[in-house]
């Protein structure tokens, strides 16, 4: 039953309605990647810091920051039933890990005065809930959304990502949004933290709840057709490209007519 949605629903859903309707209808669930592992852990070692900061008004220190990182890195990977590292060794994406918090925490977070950490923000398009969990707002009443990249981020990118138009809608107020982006090491280049900060405007946030009315209206029709000819449309990028896949040809081959 669809009782509410986020933007992570609504962002697949435009990729793809048959990946949707394979997580959130028929509730499949595919082992995480070993970059969503990193960027999970990433995300709560950063929390949890900033929740002691409400507290104390002080960030933890950053080798306190790298033992939690490990401590909650190793839980996870304990819990998970199986994760795709793809060509990767755990051990060095967990190093990286490392250092993208390192630099987080050395660079950017000494800057950062929390007022809200995780906040939740609900309203609801046509009758259903849509659901934000909002990493920071600041006292300058700026939201903080963290992310890790395996590549710089441009301001294109910031200006035109639904997740912002999300949290503004939710809140039910225009609010300068801010990615905090860790950027991965590379042969040459240490992790960098970049901020690119973007604000809505009113037309926009009701561009966005009408395409929101329309795609709830698709959810709701029980018909998820499957969207070929994009990135995320292969046995690489999507753990359910071969049931799909299977799916699709059986309905083609039962349907009674034997010629």
């Amino acid at each position: 039953m669809l009782d509410h949605i986020s933007w992570s629903q609504i962002d697949m859903f435009n990729r793809c309605p048959r990946q949707w309707a394979f997580r959130y209808i028929e509730e499949m669930r595919i082992p995480p990647s070993g970059a969503l592992v990193e960027g999970s852990v990433y995300h709560q070692t950063l929390e949890n810091n900033f929740r002691m900061k409400l507290e104390t008004g002080k960030d933890l220190h950053v080798d306190e920051c790298l033992d939690m990182f490990s401590d909650i890195w190793d839980k996870r990977v304990s819990d998970e039933e199986s994760i795709d590292w793809e060509d990767e060794q755990p051990g060095d994406i967990k190093d990286e890990g490392f250092k993208l918090v390192e630099t987080y925490m050395t660079q950017r977070a000494h800057l950062v005065t929390p007022k809200l950490v995780e906040h939740v923000a609900i309203r609801k398009v046509l009758g259903i809930e849509v659901v934000s969990v909002l990493d920071l707002v600041t006292n300058e009443e700026k939201i903080v959304d963290h992310k890790t990249s395996s590549r710089m981020w441009n301001q294109d990118q910031a200006d035109s990502h639904g997740q912002a138009t999300t949290y503004n809608f939710t809140l039910d107020k225009i609010v300068p949004v801010q990615f905090h982006v860790a950027v991965k090491p590379t042969k040459t280049l240490p992790a960098r933290i970049q901020i690119l900060e973007t604000k809505r405007s009113m037309k926009e946030i009701l561009w966005w709840v009408k395409m929101v009315e329309e795609i709830l209206s698709q959810m709701r029709s029980g018909v998820y057709p499957p969207r070929p000819g994009g990135w995320y449309c292969s046995p690489k990028y999507c753990g359910f490209w071969g049931l799909c896949q299977e799916k699709c040809s059986v309905s083609i081959f039962t349907g009674g007519n034997n010629g």
